[in-house]
């Protein structure tokens, strides 16, 4: 009888007990060492529905918005490519650079007057329409603590700079203006200030879902001149992203998620005056790396 029931003792005990505390134990040894360097990569395909349009007035003239779906008859659908690059040096700070960016060409026709940059194009001729958007952020992250039995949930906040590369063009092949009019480039944009947060959390031995948020603002002078004319810039932004990560393997990863991005720049001069716009917001798949 007494041997019958040493047999039995462990198949009567609570599992549970021993195996949360051990996970406990092994979390805390785990981050009681230094984290060293690591670094995660990501390439993302992105396939959202977006709006986009454009805007420059000069010489006493208004400027007329020109919209990509609306008067350059483009379709609102497209495919980007957006990359990151996180390297993490502690078990709580990271560094985050990423880049996307969005090529659109149309040719179509002006249904009516438009004001451009100083230069009316009559209603009927051809418009060629163009819009170069590379969108980059640097970003500073901390993560503030480390939740759940695991510590597998854990909050942060990031602070950094963005910055936009843009060129715009509206043009004629019928019409063409005078002084390469047909295309303005934002070359006085300056980076300005992003702040956000987000929450990481590991379910799981292979699955991660992430969550965060970023708003940028600027309303200050380039320190720059547009003919003789100091500039100054006005911009707000908004990225939001949900991404699902499933790791087959310790140093690769399947993501999907969902992307949201939000810019409006303004660069004004008693001059010239430039507006650019995006939106855009559609899901994501990509693939990432871990080292």
């Amino acid at each position: 009888m007494l041997v019958a029931c040493c047999l039995c003792a462990p198949l009567l005990a609570k599992p549970g007990a021993m195996s949360e505390d051990y996970v406990r134990e092994r979390e805390r040894q785990k981050f009681s060492k230094p984290h060293g360097f690591s670094a995660e990569i990501d390439a993302f395909g992105l396939f959202p529905y977006f709006s986009q349009s454009q805007r420059v007035e000069a010489n006493g003239l208004r400027g007329d918005t020109v919209d990509w779906r609306g008067d350059a008859g483009g379709i609102p659908f497209g495919a980007f490519l957006d990359v990151g690059v996180r390297m993490r040096f502690s078990w709580h700070d990271s560094i985050e650079l990423s880049y996307s960016f969005a090529i659109l060409r149309e040719f179509d026709e002006f249904d009516s007057n438009t004001r451009w940059n100083g230069f009316i194009y009559p209603d009927g001729v051809d418009m060629d329409y163009a819009a170069d958007f590379h969108d980059l952020h640097l970003l500073y992250r901390r993560d503030l603590f480390y939740a759940g039995s695991a510590n597998n949930f854990n909050f942060f906040i990031q602070a950094g700079l963005e910055w936009a590369v843009i060129d715009t063009q509206v043009g004629s092949d019928d019409f063409p203006p005078q002084d390469n009019r047909e295309r303005e480039r934002f070359r006085e944009l300056l980076p300005w200030p992003a702040l956000g947060a987000g929450f990481v959390w590991n379910f799981g031995e292979h699955f991660t879902l992430r969550l965060d948020g970023l708003v940028g603002y600027a309303d200050w002078s380039t320190l720059q001149n547009r003919e003789g004319r100091k500039v100054n810039q006005e911009l707000f932004s908004i990225t939001g992203r949900a991404a699902f990560e499933w790791k087959p393997v310790p140093w690769f990863a399947v993501l999907a998620g969902v992307k949201y991005r939000s810019l409006n720049v303004e660069l004004e001069s008693k001059k010239r005056n430039s507006e650019f716009e995006w939106w855009s917001v559609g899901p994501e798949v990509g693939v990432g790396f871990r080292f």
